[in-house]
């Protein structure tokens, strides 16, 4: 009799977990399957030892084995429907597990449109500028203030002049139609030009033309690189007034210190340029609100200034120097002068406006009439100067 009742559990268990194993394979596999068929047999088996007792015999044993089935039934059909709410409550688990990650996808998703959003509304009423013009070669921005700026186009201008003059001699020499040098003698600042002809004019143009490649690579780089970040900075009217009138201030130096009778002057707008930038980060005190800007940018400054004053040592055939450290002395102290008067920004140290952002915005309160004043003063000491 135990190897039949032994024999009949073992029939029925495969049958009662059937179902319940399929439906568990889907949620924790076949091992939390086989794990539940070893507990199920194992009660099964306590069962039919307890509910027959030794000693029954006749009918009185039958009875007994018909109430072991019994039990056993019961006992699978109530294990089989635990099983079943085990796995469905498995089963809402993982519903919910699924649905918090998928609210929080839609969550990030939602935040990383919104700042996207405030990002856009910020540039549109904000006229800082730099994330929309700034350039990745540029000087690194700062983490604390939104700094107004213009998108540079002066700077590109005047090296496609620097260019156009340079190209213009080139075909001219190739074609036949000169010796290589008409444009450039045109515009380039002669001693006697300008003393006995009264040809000022060219203390201007001497800014638009270089002396050799390399001096029209090192001028045109500084243009279109530390160049265009200052015109991006302190404006394309203050910036264009500063290269011109520092050159046109160097090229005077030249006249009356060097002994040189040929000058260009691009070089000395640079510096000039140079100047007004060191004015700027003075006057603001950029260093302390943008420190690694502040240091990039100076380090450009010197290596663009450490060039061209080697080009500047360097003598013509005749022993002059038509690039000269006089003449980027006098533009550097015109860009100094010319920035401390009001052609370079000069901040508010007040915060406003708080943007959604941890940056904040600030002013230049030396725009507008201000700059055209000192445009204008610069001017008319240039021109005074030429003209004595």
């Amino acid at each position: 009799r135990g190897r039949w009742e032994s024999a009949t559990a073992q029939r029925m268990m495969p049958m009662a977990m059937a179902p319940t194993a399929s439906r568990v394979g889907g949620v924790g596999g076949v091992a939390v399957a086989r794990h539940r068929e070893c507990r199920r047999r194992a009660r099964a088996m306590s069962i039919a030892r307890t509910s027959t007792r030794p000693g029954d015999t006749g009918d009185g044993a039958e009875r007994g084995e018909l109430s072991t089935l019994d039990a056993l039934a019961r006992t699978l059909s109530r294990d089989e429907d635990d099983g079943v709410d085990a796995d469905a409550r498995a089963v809402g688990i993982g519903d919910d597990v699924a649905n918090d990650a998928s609210t929080r996808a839609e969550e990030v998703r939602a935040r990383r449109v919104d700042e996207v959003r405030r990002e856009r509304a910020r540039r549109e009423t904000t006229p800082e500028g730099p994330t929309t013009s700034w350039k990745p070669w540029w000087s690194p921005l700062s983490t604390v203030y939104n700094v107004p700026t213009v998108e540079p186009a002066g700077a590109y201008f005047l090296a496609m002049l620097h260019a156009g003059a340079f190209v213009a001699d080139l075909a001219l020499l190739k074609l036949g139609y000169g010796n290589g040098g008409d444009v450039f003698l045109k515009l380039a600042l002669f001693d006697n030009a300008v003393v006995y002809d009264s040809q000022w004019v060219r203390c201007f143009t001497a800014c638009l033309v270089d002396f050799g490649l390399l001096h029209f690579a090192a001028v045109n780089l500084a243009l279109v690189t530390i160049g265009a970040e200052a015109e991006a900075i302190i404006g394309t009217s203050p910036f264009l007034t500063v290269y011109i009138l520092s050159a046109a201030m160097g090229g005077i130096g030249s006249m009356a210190l060097d002994p040189s009778t040929l000058h260009v002057a691009s070089s000395d707008g640079i510096f000039g340029v140079f100047g007004a930038m060191l004015v700027y980060a003075a006057i603001n005190v950029e260093n302390e609100w943008n420190m690694k800007g502040f240091t990039v940018r100076l380090l450009y400054c010197g290596a663009f200034a450490a060039a061209l004053q080697y080009l500047a040592s360097v003598p013509t055939e005749d022993g002059g120097h038509v690039v000269n450290s006089v003449g980027h002395l006098w533009g550097f102290l015109a860009g100094i002068a010319m920035g401390y008067t009001g052609l370079s920004p000069m901040f508010t140290s007040k915060r406003f406006e708080t943007p959604p952002e941890d940056r904040m915005n600030v002013v230049d309160v030396t725009s507008g009439p201000p700059k055209t004043f000192a445009a204008l003063g610069a001017l008319s000491f240039t021109i005074l100067r030429c003209a004595s």
